[in-house]
């Protein structure tokens, strides 16, 4: 049987010459298979179909390497230091303090206690112009404890006593130029001719003044057996009563005793105002520190040396 399907394939191969037999994928089995070789199976012809490949453009992704979230690093706002100010201690500090009892119109007594209103607007005047601004003793005490930022050119102006004159005559000159005071009061007399009352102490406050004591009755302390109610028991009544510290106490007449001292720091106090030359303050000397007292009789020159001079 193998012979025969040779011979008939040959034969083909020979009738057709070199022509290529065109065989369709759909076709070429049925064309074969209408050639019966009786009883003979035939056997089945594979068209091999040769397909070009189809070429696929393929864009190259380039991708980003994966990196890990990275934290954004937050910046700490700078702090700008204002050039208004300095710091000043902890420990010694240098600025004056000075004390006042009388800015009056006229001085007709000629008392060496009382400033004119003239006189005290040119002071005041001068220190502006300077550079200075105005501090409270409690700043000064911080700042030797602790350090404390204050302004470049400080100053404490004290009043001692009270003086209704200094409400009306120092106060609204203070106030034009932005400036405060310290005021030592004695509880004794506020609200009795020729002092302050209440309302003056309250608008007072208002403007940012500071309050000390200055003893109940003015006592000259180092007199005194028992210093409990003219150191201790009055201060507690001015608490009460303006609802402020009075952590300063002024010593009256000035007067330097050990006794005195020991009550103030005992009392509660931060701080005991004395007088005296030093311009610069140290703890030392906090409980009866420096105040360069201003006299009538002082031309601008003598005060400007009482500011300036630095001991």
């Amino acid at each position: 049987m193998k012979i025969w399907l040779g011979v008939i394939l040959v034969s083909l191969f020979l009738t057709s010459g070199c022509t290529q037999i065109g065989i369709s994928a759909n076709n070429s089995i049925d064309a074969l298979m209408d050639v019966e070789l009786g009883g003979l199976q035939t056997p089945s012809l594979t068209a091999t179909i040769t397909t070009t490949p189809t070429i696929t453009a393929t864009s190259t992704i380039t991708t980003t390497p994966f990196l890990p979230n990275t934290a954004t690093p937050t910046s700490t706002p700078s702090i700008t230091p204002d050039p208004d100010k300095s710091q000043f201690g902890p420990g010694p500090v240098l600025f004056p303090i000075l004390m006042y009892h009388h800015v009056v119109p006229y001085n007709g007594s000629g008392s060496q206690y009382a400033v004119t209103v003239d006189q005290f607007s040119r002071q005041m005047k001068w220190l502006k112009e300077q550079g200075f601004q105005t501090i409270k003793v409690a700043d000064m005490v911080e700042a030797i404890h602790e350090g404390k930022l204050l302004p470049n050119k400080p100053v404490i102006i004290t009043f001692d006593d009270g003086f209704r004159d200094v409400y009306d005559n120092a106060y609204p000159i203070l106030e034009e130029l932005g400036y405060t005071a310290t005021m030592y009061l004695i509880e004794g007399v506020i609200n009795k001719n020729p002092y302050v009352n209440d309302e003056n102490i309250d608008d007072l406050i208002d403007a940012g003044w500071e309050f000390g004591n200055h003893s109940r009755t003015h006592a000259y302390l180092p007199g005194l057996s028992n210093l409990d109610d003219e150191v201790c028991a009055s201060r507690q009544r001015l608490i009460e009563r303006f609802d402020l510290a009075f952590d300063s106490f002024a010593y009256p007449f000035a007067a330097k005793h050990e006794g005195s001292m020991q009550a103030v720091k005992d009392c509660g106090y931060t701080s005991g105002a004395g007088n005296g030359s030093f311009t610069i303050h140290i703890e030392d000397r906090l409980f009866f520190f420096s105040r360069r007292e201003i006299k009538s009789y002082f031309d601008m020159q003598r005060f400007i040396t009482t500011v300036t001079d630095v001991r």
